[in-house]
């Protein structure tokens, strides 16, 4: 059997459309989800427990195309009314609108039942099972043969999983699939309309049911609350989707330098590490925490390319009495971190005057040093990366002649002496 590694930066789940086997996996879970507590709805507007689903969706690592059609899983087999296509947020993000279907909704039944999605007050997803999906072989081959992608090809490092929570709820007494995503742009169109029936679920339990904890694909982890509902402009910046990436993807481990210190007391000082390890980027940014005498200093977007590294620093005042002190650096990025120690003497230099000589001082046993022979630097090169995100634009035609959308948006850099 076939052994990959995946992480998870996620709160979801996948499935296995085979008949269960034993299967191996191996992976490093990072997922996170909120929410719970739901408001009494009414004959109207109303969602029941469990009537939930995950919509997949396959994206190219490099550029964050959208490479296979989304598809829809669930353990129920939801009469849907209505439903906005399998559109996934990446197309969103890019532009695409928002588009009622009342077509025949699709989705797929997994032959294993999918864990708890979405939180509410009966109890929140279940985090342990989940993991157990997620690093599963089969879970993913199930994945490659209903996208219709090669199993290896899936996983070689180039493609990601993008994963968002769905919700068939009952809005104005019609039934309605969407994502996080999609409620929040037919919140905006219904001018708050859907909210103001359905906030417990739309704006707080479905889209807290999965974001990030380490950026990616271009969107954020999310630092909000965890328990209260999400505006519109948040839902559809940060909440409401999961990312797995497999072991190709991974970034190495961004490793900290540290150097020891000598400092005078009472003095404002720099003190200085090296970040190294893998690529950091707007995707894959890295933090620096510096731990002083009770005190916590960050450094965020410590930026360096592949196979370079960063020096990051932070400036603070030294204590008024000698001592010896202990810096405790952490640095965090891609999932993953290390640390570090530095070791730091405060003197006090009171009571070491310099001597005072005068004219008529004498030292017969003076002798001249040497001069010491050291190279001459004549010249010194350095260099400035800068990532950014840029948007990439395509023609889309239709009946009144098209327009130009933002299809995705891509990473690039600039290195300059």
């Amino acid at each position: 059997m076939k052994r990959i590694m995946i992480t998870l930066l996620v709160l979801s789940l996948l499935f296995t459309s085979l008949f269960p086997i034993t299967a191996y996996a191996e992976g490093d879970p990072n997922i996170d989800g909120g929410g719970g507590g739901m408001g009494s709805g009414t004959s109207e507007n109303f969602w029941n427990t469990g009537d939930e689903g995950v919509r997949v969706t396959v994206v190219r690592a490099s550029d964050h195309a959208v490479v296979t059609t989304p598809i829809d899983l669930t353990n129920k087999k939801p009469n849907i009314a209505v439903n906005f296509g399998k559109v996934s947020k990446i197309s969103y993000s890019g532009g695409q609108g928002l588009t009622p279907n009342t077509n025949p909704y699709p989705y797929v039944n997994p032959s294993q039942s999918l864990p708890k999605i979405i939180s509410t007050s009966s109890g929140n997803g279940n985090i342990a099972a989940i993991k157990s999906y997620f690093t599963d072989e089969q879970v993913i081959r199930s994945i490659a043969n209903m996208t219709g992608m090669d199993f290896d090809i899936l996983t070689n490092g180039e493609y990601k999983l993008l994963l968002e929570p769905l919700a068939y709820m009952t809005f104005g007494g019609v039934k309605i699939a969407m994502t996080a995503t999609e409620a929040a742009l037919y919140d905006e169109q219904l001018g708050g309309g859907l909210r103001s029936k359905m906030v417990s679920l739309s704006h707080k339990n479905l889209p807290l049911a999965m974001f990030l904890e380490v950026s990616d694909l271009g969107y954020p982890a999310w630092g909000g609350s965890k328990t209260s509902s999400a505006s519109n402009a948040d839902i559809k910046s940060s909440l409401g989707l999961g990312i797995v990436r497999f072991k190709e993807n991974l970034e190495p481990p961004p490793e900290v330098s540290t150097y020891d210190y000598e400092y005078r007391v009472n003095t404002e000082v720099i003190t200085s590490v090296t970040v190294s390890g893998g690529q950091s980027d707007p995707d894959h940014p890295v933090k620096v925490t510096f731990k002083i005498g009770g005190t916590s200093y960050n450094v965020g977007n410590v930026y360096y390319p592949n196979g370079d590294s960063q020096l990051a620093w932070v400036r603070w005042t030294t204590p008024p009495t000698p001592q010896t002190m202990v810096i405790d650096v952490t640095v965090t990025g891609g999932g993953s971190s290390s640390s570090g120690t530095i070791n730091v003497k405060i003197v006090d230099l009171s009571g070491n005057d310099p001597p005072n000589p005068v004219a008529d001082d004498r030292n017969d046993s003076f002798s001249p040093a040497s001069v010491p022979s050291r190279p001459q630097i004549t010249s010194a090169n350095w260099g400035v990366w800068r990532p950014w995100w840029y948007s990439y634009w395509v023609w889309h035609s239709d009946g009144d002649g098209g327009g130009w959308w933002c299809d995705h948006a891509c990473l690039v850099s600039e290195q300059s002496a």
